[in-house]
């Protein structure tokens, strides 16, 4: 798949190095995450290769770990506490774990999409021929149906940030393009434009990034830098956009030992809406839900 995603659209090893930079640089900041470190793209390009083209800095570490979160009504969520976040949007997609059982049809829409955006001299035939290897059609559908439910009609302005299935790199550049954040084929050009960098973390050897902070994506380090404890991951996701969401990553971290300068590195200004993205399989189930917090409920303040 990603093979397929660098012959039809230009992707390199070099985007993918920068997606792992800024995912285990993230993670340096997250006390609770498991493989922080502040690395270059060249520490990602001179690290092992697994499966061409990933290196070993490209990839998740399938490990050990817990998460939990509760879900209530709202009268119960106002009970349990001061500040909750509200789910306004889930959606889910399926799909054939074998390619060659995914039929090629016209690309699926989203809502600020038109068909014209995927004809052209750009795509192979003249148009892009969907789902491809290089995509997860899953992963449209299961956004579609989240943006409808939440009312999302452009995502690039209307949600603050995204933790998303990063289990390599080059899915983390795949599922921009499946959640709508750039067009498919413009994912590499995403990455390097700065557009899912977090806006208060320096990353080495990465100054020239002029969309940083845009619509940050897996502030939290992600499965690359976080961890990925199978079946506690896509909680792990929800806990980190609530905290997130509140405004109380700070005092979490800092519960966890963080001095208060780092303790606030990952905490976004003022984050109204969030997006959570779960994948299983060769993105035969995907998930994506919408947090929001509510016009009631102020951040938390350090």
């Amino acid at each position: 798949m990603v093979t397929r995603h660098m012959y039809e659209y230009g992707t390199t090893m070099e985007h993918m190095a920068k997606v792992a930079v800024k995912n285990h640089t993230n993670a340096f900041y997250n006390p609770y995450a498991q493989q922080g470190w502040k690395i270059t793209v060249k520490d990602v390009l001179n690290s092992p290769i697994v499966a061409w083209p990933l290196h070993r800095l490209d990839i998740c570490a399938m490990s050990d770990g817990a998460a939990v979160a509760l879900l209530a009504d709202e009268d119960t969520a106002y009970q349990l506490t001061d500040r909750p976040i509200e789910i306004t949007g889930v959606g889910a997609g399926t799909d054939a774990m074998r390619m060659t059982d995914r039929p090629h049809k016209d690309v699926i829409l989203l809502p600020h999409e038109k068909k014209e955006d995927y004809i052209g001299d750009q795509f192979v035939g003249g148009k892009l021929k969907y789902p491809g290897v290089h995509s997860f059609r899953a992963g449209r559908v299961a956004t579609l149906n989240a943006y409808k439910r939440a009312n999302i009609t452009n995502p690039l302005n209307q949600i603050d940030f995204v933790e998303l299935h990063d289990a390599y790199s080059s899915s983390e550049i795949q599922t921009y393009e499946d959640m709508g954040l750039c067009r498919y084929g413009e994912g590499g050009r995403f990455v390097e434009e700065g557009y899912p960098f977090m806006p208060n973390v320096e990353y080495e050897g990465l100054d020239d990034l002029p969309k940083k902070g845009t619509i940050p994506v897996n502030p939290s380090g992600g499965l690359i830098g976080f961890g990925h404890p199978v079946g506690a991951t896509g909680i792990m996701q929800a806990v980190m956009a609530f905290w997130q969401l509140q405004g109380s990553i700070p005092r979490h971290f800092m519960k966890a030992g963080m001095d208060e300068k780092n303790a606030k590195v990952l905490q976004l200004e003022n984050p109204k809406r969030g997006a959570i993205h779960s994948h299983a399989g060769t993105g035969t189930y995907v998930t994506v839900s919408i947090l929001e917090r509510p016009k009631d409920v102020e951040m938390e303040n350090l």
